[in-house]
């Protein structure tokens, strides 16, 4: 899971924004797990350094917005820093676009946060069925407090091919679209239709209980809210059933709720029977990411409960 003051910047910035008076709400990408991209989505992964005053290399964790010049999709994305040559441990997709980098935020271990605001100078290309390279992102701290710089180096795809799946067509530079690698791309309408038949000969259940102690007279309206979502939510645990086809299980959490915000602050796993790390990750977005109508603050439990039938 994630640090504290990281799930606190995520749902801060979700907060921030829901309560402008914007069309779209930031969405969460979701992470690729070697399936089909569908004819309208593309993917990307990039590599990332956090440089410190004395221009050193820190470990870290930050959030990036992008935003789509054509559709308007505004996609909030959280990641690691990693080693600039190795083969990225994270890919999203995302629908193709020309994407503007809009925002950059980060906190250090210290809980001091910087901030970095946009738009980069130039966009960035996601094309259908193909993989963009982002390039090299270093994240400068600079003296001025709360501030951050932002460099983009163009360099060599590490992404291996053989880790494709049949997934993608094409690596791509993000920056002008220019080919870097041409791939094997399993049929796209064979890979749709295992997909789909997996996901309707089975009966995937998904049962979920809150618990806000003596404020339960605020569960209803909640509920409500994970009611509306729960298509979305099911998706981390479809996703993980492709990985591994027979798993079940149950996945408890404790929660801080801020009314402020209207957004869930703080979510600690208090026990899971289910301990795939991209399925966790999946849940703590979705459920982070949800705005509700409840302007008390309060702590509260919500379990979910996943089994599948034949």
């Amino acid at each position: 899971m994630r640090s504290p003051w990281l799930l606190l910047l995520l749902c801060c910035y979700l907060g921030e924004k829901a309560t402008a008076q914007e069309a779209n709400k930031p969405q969460i990408p979701k992470v690729w797990n070697g399936e089909a991209l569908e004819a309208d989505e593309g993917a990307l992964y990039l590599q990332s350094q956090i440089v410190d005053t004395n221009a050193r290399a820190q470990a870290g964790t930050f959030t990036f917005t992008l935003r789509g010049r054509k559709r308007q999709l505004l996609y909030i994305f959280q990641t690691e820093t990693m080693p600039i040559d190795q083969h990225p441990h994270r890919v999203w997709k995302i629908k193709e676009d020309d994407y503007d980098i809009e925002r950059i935020q980060s906190i250090d271990d210290d809980g001091h946060q910087r901030e970095w605001r946009g738009p980069y100078r130039y966009s960035f290309r996601v094309q259908s069925r193909a993989l963009s390279h982002f390039g090299a992102w270093y994240l400068v701290q600079l003296k001025q407090g709360g501030r951050l710089s932002l460099l983009i180096k163009k360099t060599r795809n590490v992404f291996d091919p053989n880790k494709s799946l049949g997934s993608f067509n094409r690596i791509i530079d993000a920056e002008n679209g220019a080919l870097l690698l041409e791939l094997k791309q399993a049929a796209a309408s064979q890979g749709s239709e295992i997909r789909q038949v997996f996901r309707t000969t089975r009966t995937i259940g998904m049962f979920y209980k809150l618990n806000l102690f003596r404020q339960n007279t605020f569960a209803p309206a909640m509920i409500r809210v994970l009611e509306t979502h729960e298509a979305d939510i099911r998706t981390c645990y479809t996703d993980y059933l492709e990985r591994n086809p027979k798993v079940r299980g149950s996945l408890n959490y404790a929660f801080v709720y801020s009314g402020t915000t209207r957004s869930i602050r703080s979510l600690k796993i208090k026990n899971s029977d289910l301990q795939d790390g991209r399925f966790l990750e999946c849940m703590m977005y979705k459920v982070m990411g949800l705005s509700f109508p409840v302007d008390k603050s309060l702590i509260g439990e919500l379990s979910f409960t996943f089994h599948l039938s034949p």
